[in-house]
């Protein structure tokens, strides 16, 4: 029979954050990968910098915004030749301009859907009230239709007086 040895072997797992290497370890592009990740790190988890950083909103001239919208209603996608002959004429960069038009698209599209369900609901409703009025109906129908049954369609006599007197009979 063999012995068993106790060991006081313990096995532990850890997940290892950026921190958590020492850096001399570490080699240049890991090393340039984590600067930049700590970087954004403390960016994302400082407000007053996200607000520094922001880009400011473009804002467009009366004229830009109806020289845009007469073209959208001409065209609703552009072709890069138009995009870049648009951004010319508004003094604008053509990636500007195309996203001006994927907004726009996005926003018709939006109030179309809306437009929609507002319809699909009207629909249901008017649906709804016609169930109800058929259910009405129809409980209306079956409880004349008992009363029918229950008439002897010859004699008029109720059906179960009818059966009784042909016993007796």
């Amino acid at each position: 029979m063999i012995e068993l040895e106790e060991s006081n072997v313990t096995l532990s797992l850890a997940i290892a954050g950026p921190e958590s290497l020492p850096i001399d370890k570490i080699p240049e592009e890991k090393k340039r990968r984590r600067t930049l990740f700590l970087a954004r790190r403390r960016e994302a988890d400082n407000p007053s910098a996200k607000g520094s950083s922001k880009r400011k909103k473009l804002r467009l001239s009366k004229e830009q915004l109806n020289l845009l919208e007469k073209s959208f209603g001409a065209h609703a996608t552009l072709v890069p030749e138009q995009k870049q002959e648009l951004a010319q004429r508004l003094n604008l960069e053509p990636r500007q301009v195309e996203v001006w038009f994927q907004n726009r698209r996005a926003r018709t599209k939006l109030k179309q859907t809306e437009v929609d369900c507002e319809l699909l609901k009207k629909r249901c409703q008017r649906l709804i009230d016609e169930n109800t009025r058929l259910k009405k109906e129809l409980i209306e129908l079956s409880s004349g239709m008992q009363l029918c049954l229950k008439t002897c369609c010859w004699c008029n006599e109720m059906v179960g007086d009818h059966e009784s007197n042909r016993a007796v009979s």
